[in-house]
């Protein structure tokens, strides 16, 4: 089996531009996430998308929110075309006590990933997403300007939908922003699932013991070491579960559980279901 990687991408942006606006239409191959802020609007096809811990139906005319730690892949047979809206960390850095980051960093636990076009307050995030776009591919004088103010448009528009809905927290994540020692941790953890990881291991990479190391995650992230070892194990089988075909077994091995019954009772804990279930 060829091995499936995450892929951290760092985006690079026109010069002078903070939002990037483009159209996609190939297969994606492997998780990965982005330095930057996600909007997709998913614009024809059909398939599921995984975000996180989380699986996703896609439909046309959907919208999904996705933040800079986020894996996602969306996994189809036929071709799924999305426009999508990118905003540059000088964004989050620039605006970081505003409203409207709030659906990127201060989340609830029923927090979703995806709008869908008969929900309240989606037509007014489907008109100036399609404002973005026509400014962005006609490029008239001051698009870049009009760009901009249209981007915090769309991202106070989504603030009051999901407002709306209770799904933003009291407080936020702070480890969904730029910080090396976690940038660290994560990268360390995401080159080495697969095999057995070992706390002492983790904090021998960073020069830190494992009391400073756990006392740590815990705060930055709101989690332990070993529960975001177990989601990354689990958004990698469900990659796997979907684009190749392999044994439960074979897929509890190549994502890092050292045994099929570990294996299905932790994804019957994060994701509802039993593996078996999921690949139908």
């Amino acid at each position: 089996m060829e091995r499936m990687d995450y892929r951290h991408e760092e985006f690079q942006f026109e010069e002078g531009s903070r939002i990037q606006v483009f159209d996609v239409a190939k297969k994606q191959e492997t998780l990965h996430c982005h330095d930057c802020l996600e909007l997709n609007r998913i614009e024809s096809g059909t398939g599921n998308y995984i975000i996180g811990g989380k699986v996703y139906e896609i439909c046309p005319g959907d919208i999904f929110v996705i933040n800079n730690r986020e894996r996602h892949l969306a996994v189809h047979k036929e071709p799924v075309r999305m426009t999508v809206i990118l905003f540059s960390s000088e964004v989050w850095k620039d605006w970081y006590n505003q409203d409207y980051l709030k659906p990127f960093f201060q989340r609830t636990e029923d927090f979703s990933n995806q709008i869908r076009k008969k929900e309240e307050g989606y037509d007014k995030l489907d008109q100036t997403f399609s404002s973005i776009k026509e400014e962005a591919e006609q490029k008239e004088t001051g698009w870049r300007n009009v760009l901009e103010a249209a981007g915090v448009l769309l991202l106070s528009y989504l603030y009051r939908y999901y407002a709306g809905r209770k799904h933003i927290a009291e407080e936020g994540n702070a480890a969904l922003y730029p910080e090396k020692r976690t940038e660290q941790v994560f990268s360390y953890i995401e080159e080495h699932f697969r095999e057995e990881i070992t706390l002492q291991e983790i904090a021998d990479s960073l020069a830190v013991s494992k009391t400073y190391l756990c006392r740590y995650f815990k705060e930055m992230t709101n989690q332990t070491v070993f529960e975001y070892v177990e989601q990354v194990r689990i958004q990698y089988a469900c990659c796997l579960l979907k684009k190749v075909d392999l044994s439960i077994a074979e897929i509890s091995l190549a994502s890092g559980f050292g045994s099929v019954s570990l294996f299905n009772r932790m994804f019957k804990k994060y994701m509802h279901m039993t593996p078996g279930e999921f690949r139908k």
